[in-house]
């Protein structure tokens, strides 16, 4: 399978988080913690089939904490904002990973900085309704920022490590961090076996996949699918609409995120 393939598939599947999520209406933590869990009982099936065995580094540590905290400060956003408002929230993160190689490399070109201007006033366009500062805001924004680092240390790895044993690593540690924060709350069976497989097992293997098969900026890219799924289940679910204004800021935003991964692949 071709990597860009995977990546798009991957992004379709992430995109269906908001059913499951709003569906299940559980806690943040324990809503991350079955997604890890049951996503990891899955892998695990998956590596005894294929004959894999898990492997560990330090380097699979830290994806794992990334990967934890996007997924944890992404369901928190979700549980407070729309789908698409919290899905887009989550995708700045190709202009952090911009700003990351500015600051890195010290050389800040034009593109970069209409990148930057676009995202910023879009961001303020798609977040004009909201009256004040809240959780759901800040959470997205993390999200944002963990899902950047995510991004740059998949493209590493996945050209190191097999999908299935990047992926296994991810969900363990996922797993083990959140473990002391669970709550014994439970929701819909089907719905949870559901939540650790089509939006976590499956398209976290694809997406490791991928990312190890293409180049890094153009990996984003193709995730973008991701919102707009994302966006697309939040209106025919649970019949959320974005106003004008943010839809105006939406555009913006996804613009920048195109600029800014047209400048790094110059």
């Amino acid at each position: 399978m071709r990597g860009e393939i995977a990546i798009l598939l991957s992004a379709v599947l992430m995109g269906t988080l908001p059913y499951f999520i709003k569906s299940l209406n559980l806690s943040p933590f324990s809503a991350t913690f079955f997604r890890f869990f049951v996503g990891l009982v899955f892998l695990s099936i998956f590596m005894v089939v294929k004959k894999e065995k898990p492997v560990f580094s330090k380097q699979l540590f830290f994806l794992g904490v990334f990967s934890t905290g996007t997924i944890f400060f992404y369901i928190t956003a979700i549980t407070y904002l729309t789908a698409a408002t919290a899905a887009l929230l989550l995708y700045m993160a190709p202009v952090y990973v911009t700003i990351f190689a500015m600051l890195k490399e010290g050389n800040v070109s034009r593109m970069s900085i209409l990148s930057l201007i676009l995202g910023i006033f879009g961001l303020y366009l798609l977040l004009s309704p909201e009256k004040e500062i809240s959780l759901g805001l800040v959470s997205g924004f993390i999200s944002g920022v963990f899902y950047a680092g995510a991004f740059i240390m998949l493209n590493k790895l996945g050209k190191i490590y097999s999908p299935m044993r990047i992926t296994f690593s991810n969900l363990l540690v996922g797993v083990v961090l959140l473990l002391p924060f669970f709550r014994f709350e439970f929701g819909d069976l089907a719905l949870t076996l559901g939540l650790g497989l089509i939006p976590t097992a499956i398209p976290f293997t694809l997406l490791s996949y991928g990312m190890g098969r293409v180049k890094m900026e153009k990996g984003p890219v193709i995730a973008l699918a991701e919102p707009v799924t994302a966006g697309v289940v939040g209106f025919a679910v649970f019949n959320e609409t974005l106003s004008t204004i943010q839809l105006v800021g939406a555009i913006l935003v996804l613009s920048a995120v195109f600029l800014a991964l047209y400048e790094e692949g110059e």
